[in-house]
């Protein structure tokens, strides 16, 4: 071959690979099928897996445990770790409440309208802790909220 059709056919087989990565970098999969956006967990969602990761965690440990002293650390220390979780949520709704209690000062000319946003607020709350106790009873993996 001579040096034009090496550089043809070069040129050629740069232009067929930018098309295909291109083709395989669109948004749509290569084979058809579109991505779905990720969605974010809901706060039931979010408590259920790191109460799924520290009975993970205790299950394997207890499987380690050879004794009895073994054992009761481990329950200790689950123990203390719900009340580090405690402990750092009661932090947040501190910081919650605190920011809230901001931006009200702020927006003091707006009106909340004709609900009572308590009892809107204690509604949601109960019903997101009796979905979250469903879940745990019937042993859901997925647990979607409607509010």
């Amino acid at each position: 071959m001579s040096w034009w059709k090496n550089g043809l056919l070069l040129g050629a087989g740069g232009i067929a690979g930018l098309a295909i990565a291109a083709w395989l970098e669109s948004e749509n999969d290569p084979f058809g099928a579109s991505r779905e956006p990720r969605r974010e967990p809901t706060t039931a969602e979010s408590i259920e897996a790191i109460m799924d990761k520290i009975r993970e965690e205790a299950q394997w440990a207890m499987d380690e445990c050879t004794t009895d002293e073994q054992r009761d650390k481990v329950y200790e220390e689950v123990k203390s770790s719900i009340q580090k979780l405690q402990a750092a949520l009661e932090r947040s709704g501190d910081k919650i409440i605190t920011d809230l209690k901001a931006k009200t000062k702020e927006d003091e000319d707006d009106n909340l309208g004709g609900s009572d946003p308590v009892t809107k607020y204690r509604s949601t709350l109960e019903k997101l802790l009796k979905d979250l106790d469903n879940s745990k009873s019937e042993g859901v993996k997925e647990n979607i909220i409607k509010m």
